[in-house]
């Protein structure tokens, strides 16, 4: 079984790494989503959230997430930064991503422990730059980023299931509620909890990046189910969202792990800036002592 775990952790690791693609248009509603369409005629948090959209405008947002087994944490994670708004949506982001791995799993493989040196990614565009964990090995000197293509913006997060930042994922996710009350407060602002439950399949069509990470995870992923509540303020902003399910693991061995994720999010229509790290710092792909996608703790890769 240790091995079994070690496995999962380096896939992972490596689910990490999955391409960032462009997400496909949302799920048609169906006639057993009426409750979601007639909730949508009073509240309306995609329409709250479209209104978000403009330069120089952000969120702040702050994650934790968890790999488990038979109720014992394998893996956590941790991440926090910014995304900054224009007109069509989230164009930047600004990422700080943590992860910690078992005692057990260390002692398996004593490279786990330079993974879990904070890894930070800055996506403006479609450029992406990492910096820290793992990665430093692989930098030449004198660089302490390097410059990935072909990415965007969010990419740091493709392992949450529920993206209030995206219109499509939001509303794919809202088109399943199957309860709605009181909230209470999240950070001090009052809010109205939604709860549902959505395959893996319908938020895979929304969000492509998140099939290929559980792809590296487990087998027949689409299946499973996942279970989510929203809390959305006055505004209908999303102030906290979580989700969890439950997977078979991908290999010879079989036994089931639970991924599960819980972010906040704050300071919406504030500003926020990102900005590229400095060019005498930033090396590329081509220059690295090694592969990227061997670096634990690694979030994104070109396509």
């Amino acid at each position: 079984m240790k091995r079994a775990l070690l496995a999962l952790a380096c896939a992972a690791s490596a689910a990490l790494v999955a391409p960032a693609a462009t997400p496909a248009q949302a799920q048609t509603l169906t006639q057993t989503q009426t409750f979601a369409q007639a909730q949508a005629r009073t509240a309306d948090p995609v329409a709250a959230l479209r209104k978000e959209f403009a330069a120089g405008h952000g969120v702040r947002f702050v994650s934790t997430g968890t790999l488990s087994i038979a109720g014992v944490t394998a893996i956590k994670f941790s991440e926090n930064g910014s995304y900054a708004f224009g007109r069509s949506g989230v164009i930047a982001s600004d990422t700080t991503r943590k992860t910690k791995y078992s005692d057990l799993l260390k002692d398996e493989d004593e490279d786990l422990k330079d993974a879990e040196k904070p890894v930070r990614t800055i996506v403006i565009g479609k450029t992406g730059y990492l910096s820290g964990g793992s990665i430093a090995s692989l930098l030449p000197e004198g660089k302490t980023w390097v410059r990935v293509p072909g990415v965007r913006p969010g990419s740091a997060s493709d392992l949450q299931f529920v993206n209030p930042t995206d219109t499509r994922s939001l509303k794919t996710v809202l088109a399943t509620t199957k309860a709605k009350g009181p909230g209470g407060r999240v950070n001090g602002v009052k809010t109205t909890l939604y709860r549902g439950t959505i395959t893996l399949a319908q938020l895979t069509k929304v969000n492509p990046s998140l099939k290929s990470g559980l792809a590296l995870l487990a087998s027949n992923p689409g299946k499973a189910v996942v279970t989510w509540k929203l809390w959305i303020d006055a505004n209908q902003l999303v102030r906290r969202v979580s989700a969890s399910t439950n997977l078979k693991a991908k290999g010879k061995q079989s036994f089931t792990f639970t991924l599960s994720n819980d972010a906040t999010y704050a300071g919406w229509g504030k500003k926020v800036t990102v900005k590229a790290p400095p060019k005498s710092k930033v090396a590329k792909l081509s220059d690295l002592n090694g592969d990227l996608s061997d670096a634990q703790n690694t979030v994104i890769l070109p396509n």
